[in-house]
């Protein structure tokens, strides 16, 4: 009895190797090496082989790594490259991003204030804008015109920026301008240079805000009592693309 089952050891050792190799995510069926294996369960663990070098001819040790249940479409997921992305925040990963800028003030429309505002990027940093405004608010009505430069510290439409240029206004008020002695001049369209800082907010729909601040010199007026610096300063929702 014993020799018998001494015979027939190396036989069932070499049947129950077989069967566990069979049994393994992913192996081949027999005779059928051409067939590609079957993906792994959701969340099984796989054991991944790398290859034999040149430089090390025996291969590293296997990793073992757990394939995650996909439960949702990647169409569905914002993600960049496979990395998941909160929704409306891929904007801030990316390099490259719009070009085009068009904009206007919804909140000046209910008090008599129009206008539009077109940038558009000259690089990734630096963008020209031009903006033009009317305004009809009780009696009195007038015009806005600006051509400026902002520099985006980070990219343009995105974060903090500040922004150089050149603004003409005219109140329509014809009065006079008045200085500490008396002598009075007719009132000019205020004219000269401006400089604002704010910030932009651009989100991966295009639809964007921005909110500046600062002041322009009034070229038109002379006064050594700075009464010719003016306030400048926009607060927009636009559109990106």
């Amino acid at each position: 009895m014993n020799t018998s089952v001494r015979r027939l050891a190396p036989a069932l050792l070499v049947l129950l190797v077989s069967t566990h190799a069979v049994a393994q995510p992913g192996a081949l069926p027999a005779g059928d090496a051409e067939m590609p294996p079957p993906p792994p369960a959701e969340g099984s663990i796989v054991t991944i082989q790398a290859e034999a070098s040149v430089g090390q001819p025996a291969p590293p040790p296997p990793v073992r790594a757990v394939v995650a249940p996909m439960n949702e479409h990647w169409g569905n997921v914002s993600h960049i490259n496979g990395h998941p992305v909160k929704v409306g925040e891929r904007g801030d990963y990316l390099h490259k991003w719009k070009t085009t800028n068009i904009a206007t003030n919804p909140i000046g429309w209910m008090f008599g204030f129009y206008g539009v505002s077109v940038a558009h990027a000259m690089s990734d940093n630096i963008t020209i804008r031009g903006d033009a405004n009317v305004f009809e608010i009780d009696d009195t009505s007038g015009y806005e015109l600006g051509l400026t430069v902002p520099i985006y510290f980070k990219r343009v439409f995105q974060g903090p920026f500040i922004e150089p240029g050149v603004m003409i206004r005219d109140f329509g008020d014809n009065g006079q301008d008045c200085d500490w002695d008396g002598n009075c001049v007719d009132s000019k369209p205020s004219l000269g240079p401006q400089v604002m800082f704010g910030w932009h907010w651009t989100f991966d729909s295009g639809m964007n805000v921005a909110l500046a601040m600062g002041a322009m010199r009034n070229m038109n007026k002379s006064s050594e009592y700075g009464e010719n610096v003016e306030p400048a300063g926009y607060f927009r929702i636009g559109y990106a693309y």
